[in-house]
């Protein structure tokens, strides 16, 4: 039985879902967005910066929305979006990368205001979407094997301590993965005094970058991060909400994995207020804040409250969680940049595989739809630029011709 701390129901299960969800969100994919960042040509400060900006998002978002609701609404960064962007950022100066956040941010605010594009969106089959997806996230998932043949006791450390974990706490594997990271790390001597005279507990400081608005970086980045955030985040967290009860039924759409889902009453309002907020602080290095959704339904289930009506409590305590981790952003990145380059491809690599094993089913379960989705996987996976256009957006649009010369044909 829970102890209740105060009349109105502050519980310590409302404190534990509300850690638990942050922990295993940020801890299963925060070394993803700090290469994402560092890769778009952020140094330590901005990287910093960018995680501040988010926790402050993220945390002022999940306690705003399920303040005002009083429904259970977590919010996130996008860790499909954060992999996409490692891989085509690099060509990029930062000040046009941060332009494309924005642009990106405009078009889920849109997506509120104008439902014909999110039905527009969401008619993307969702195989294709996946295939586009799981492209993006296998060479994450591949780069976390390389180290066994250079460094075989780290890497069968590593993976074994994953397994063990996964099988017996798979909700904090990634946390139990990291400590042990950190404590091989610690046994090199890696964190040098030099190190440990960085690390402190000060509060990051928001750093400024001037927006750039070019065409390519548009084309590139703002699209595919849209495109993904949408299908792999705001869709999936409205129809968890919609799975547990807590928004009403307005239209019928479809998710990332296939199944039919709904739009919600509340639905504008979420995608409105998640990008306009990442509209405003993408100067600061904010790439998505979006709607969260397996890491929300820790926040959702009976055990956090045998009340259906408290539970969004667990997300005010999460959201304060984020704000936390914000603010000590410093330390936080100074820890991960000095952890070892393949240290971080194997935590990187691990917390995809999931991710990737769900796109890789919804991708190839339909047959009508296997050989556009194949072209779609392959041509992403090629890596090609053709026209300033990389080949995210490529992979899509000829799955897409494929899909529609055969249904024709059919």
């Amino acid at each position: 039985m829970d102890f209740i701390m105060s009349k109105q129901g502050i519980a310590i299960s409302h404190i534990s879902a509300g850690f638990t969800a942050v922990l295993v969100g940020y801890t299963s994919s925060v070394m993803i967005v700090i290469q994402a960042a560092t890769q778009a040509g952020a140094n330590a400060a901005q990287v910093s910066s960018s995680l501040l900006a988010l926790g402050l998002a993220m945390g002022v978002t999940s306690i705003g929305f399920s303040w005002y609701y009083k429904t259970p609404i977590l919010t996130a960064w996008s860790t499909p979006g954060a992999a996409m962007l490692i891989g085509v950022v690099g060509e990029f100066s930062l000040n046009q990368v941060i332009g494309a956040y924005i642009i990106s941010a405009g078009l889920i605010t849109l997506s509120g205001f104008i439902k014909p594009l999110t039905r527009l969106l969401s008619s993307i089959p969702p195989a294709l979407a996946a295939a586009m997806l799981a492209a993006i996230l296998l060479p994450f998932c591949v780069k976390a094997f390389i180290p066994l043949s250079d460094e075989p006791k780290l890497f069968c450390l590593l993976f074994i301590s994953f397994m063990l974990a996964k099988q017996w706490l798979p909700r904090y594997a990634m946390a139990i993965l990291l400590i042990v990271a950190i404590g091989y790390a610690i046994q090199a001597d890696v964190f040098n005094s030099a190190i440990r005279q960085q690390f402190n507990l000060s509060i990051a400081s928001p750093i400024w970058i001037t927006p750039e608005f070019t065409l390519l970086p548009i084309l590139n980045i703002s699209i595919p991060l849209y495109i993904i955030t949408m299908l792999s985040q705001n869709l999936p967290g409205l129809a968890m909400l919609k799975s547990y009860g807590y928004l009403n039924q307005e239209k019928s759409s479809v998710s990332l994995d296939g199944s039919e889902k709904d739009y919600h009453a509340h639905g504008s309002p979420l995608l409105i207020g998640s990008g306009f907020s990442t509209m405003l602080l993408a100067p600061f290095g904010v790439f998505s804040v979006n709607l969260a959704a397996i890491s929300a339904a820790i926040c959702m289930d009976s055990s956090v409250d045998d009340d259906p009506q408290q539970r969004y409590r667990a997300t005010l305590w999460a959201g304060g969680f984020y704000i936390i981790a914000g603010l000590w952003a410093g330390a936080v990145v100074t820890l991960f940049m000095t952890l070892p380059t393949t240290i971080g491809d194997i935590l990187a690599g691990l917390a995809l595989m999931g991710t990737l094993l769900m796109c890789l089913h919804s991708a190839f379960d339909a047959v009508k739809y296997r050989e556009s989705a194949l072209l779609t996987f392959v041509c992403t996976l090629s890596g090609i630029t053709f026209l300033g256009v990389g080949a995210a957006v490529w992979g899509l649009l000829l799955g897409l011709a494929h899909l529609g010369i055969s249904q024709k044909r059919n």
